[in-house]
C-alpha cells in the first residue's frame, strides 16, 4: 500500500498511518508532504469546507513539473502501472 498525506492535516492523521504501518508492516509505505507543497488556490469548497491541506493528487496539486505533489502524482501512477501490469502478465 502507497499512501501519501499532507503533515497538517487533521482528516488524515499520523496516527492513521502509524496503524497502518503496524497492520501492514513493510506491505506499507506512507509518505508525508510538508503542508507548504500544497496548492493554495482550490475550488471553494476547499477553501471553507477543508481549509486545510488534505487532497495530495487532487485539489492541492500544484500540476508543476518537480514540485512534491506532482512527484507523488507520477510515484503513485507508477505504483498501481507496475502492480497491474504485473497481475496482468501472471494471469496469462
Amino acid at each position: 500500500m502507497l499512501a501519501y498525506r499532507f503533515q497538517g492535516d487533521p482528516f488524515c492523521r499520523a496516527q492513521r498511518f502509524a496503524a497502518y504501518s503496524k497492520a501492514l508492516g513493510e506491505r506499507f509505505v506512507g509518505k508525508v508532504l510538508p503542508d507548504e507543497a500544497a496548492n493554495a488556490a482550490t475550488s471553494p469548497f476547499f477553501e471553507h469546507v477543508i481549509a486545510n491541506p488534505h487532497s495530495v493528487v487532487t485539489a492541492h496539486l500544484v500540476d508543476e513539473a518537480g514540485s512534491p505533489t506532482t512527484v507523488a502524482r507520477d510515484e503513485i501512477l507508477q505504483f498501481f502501472s507496475e502492480r497491474l501490469l504485473a497481475e496482468r502478465t501472471s494471469d496469462q
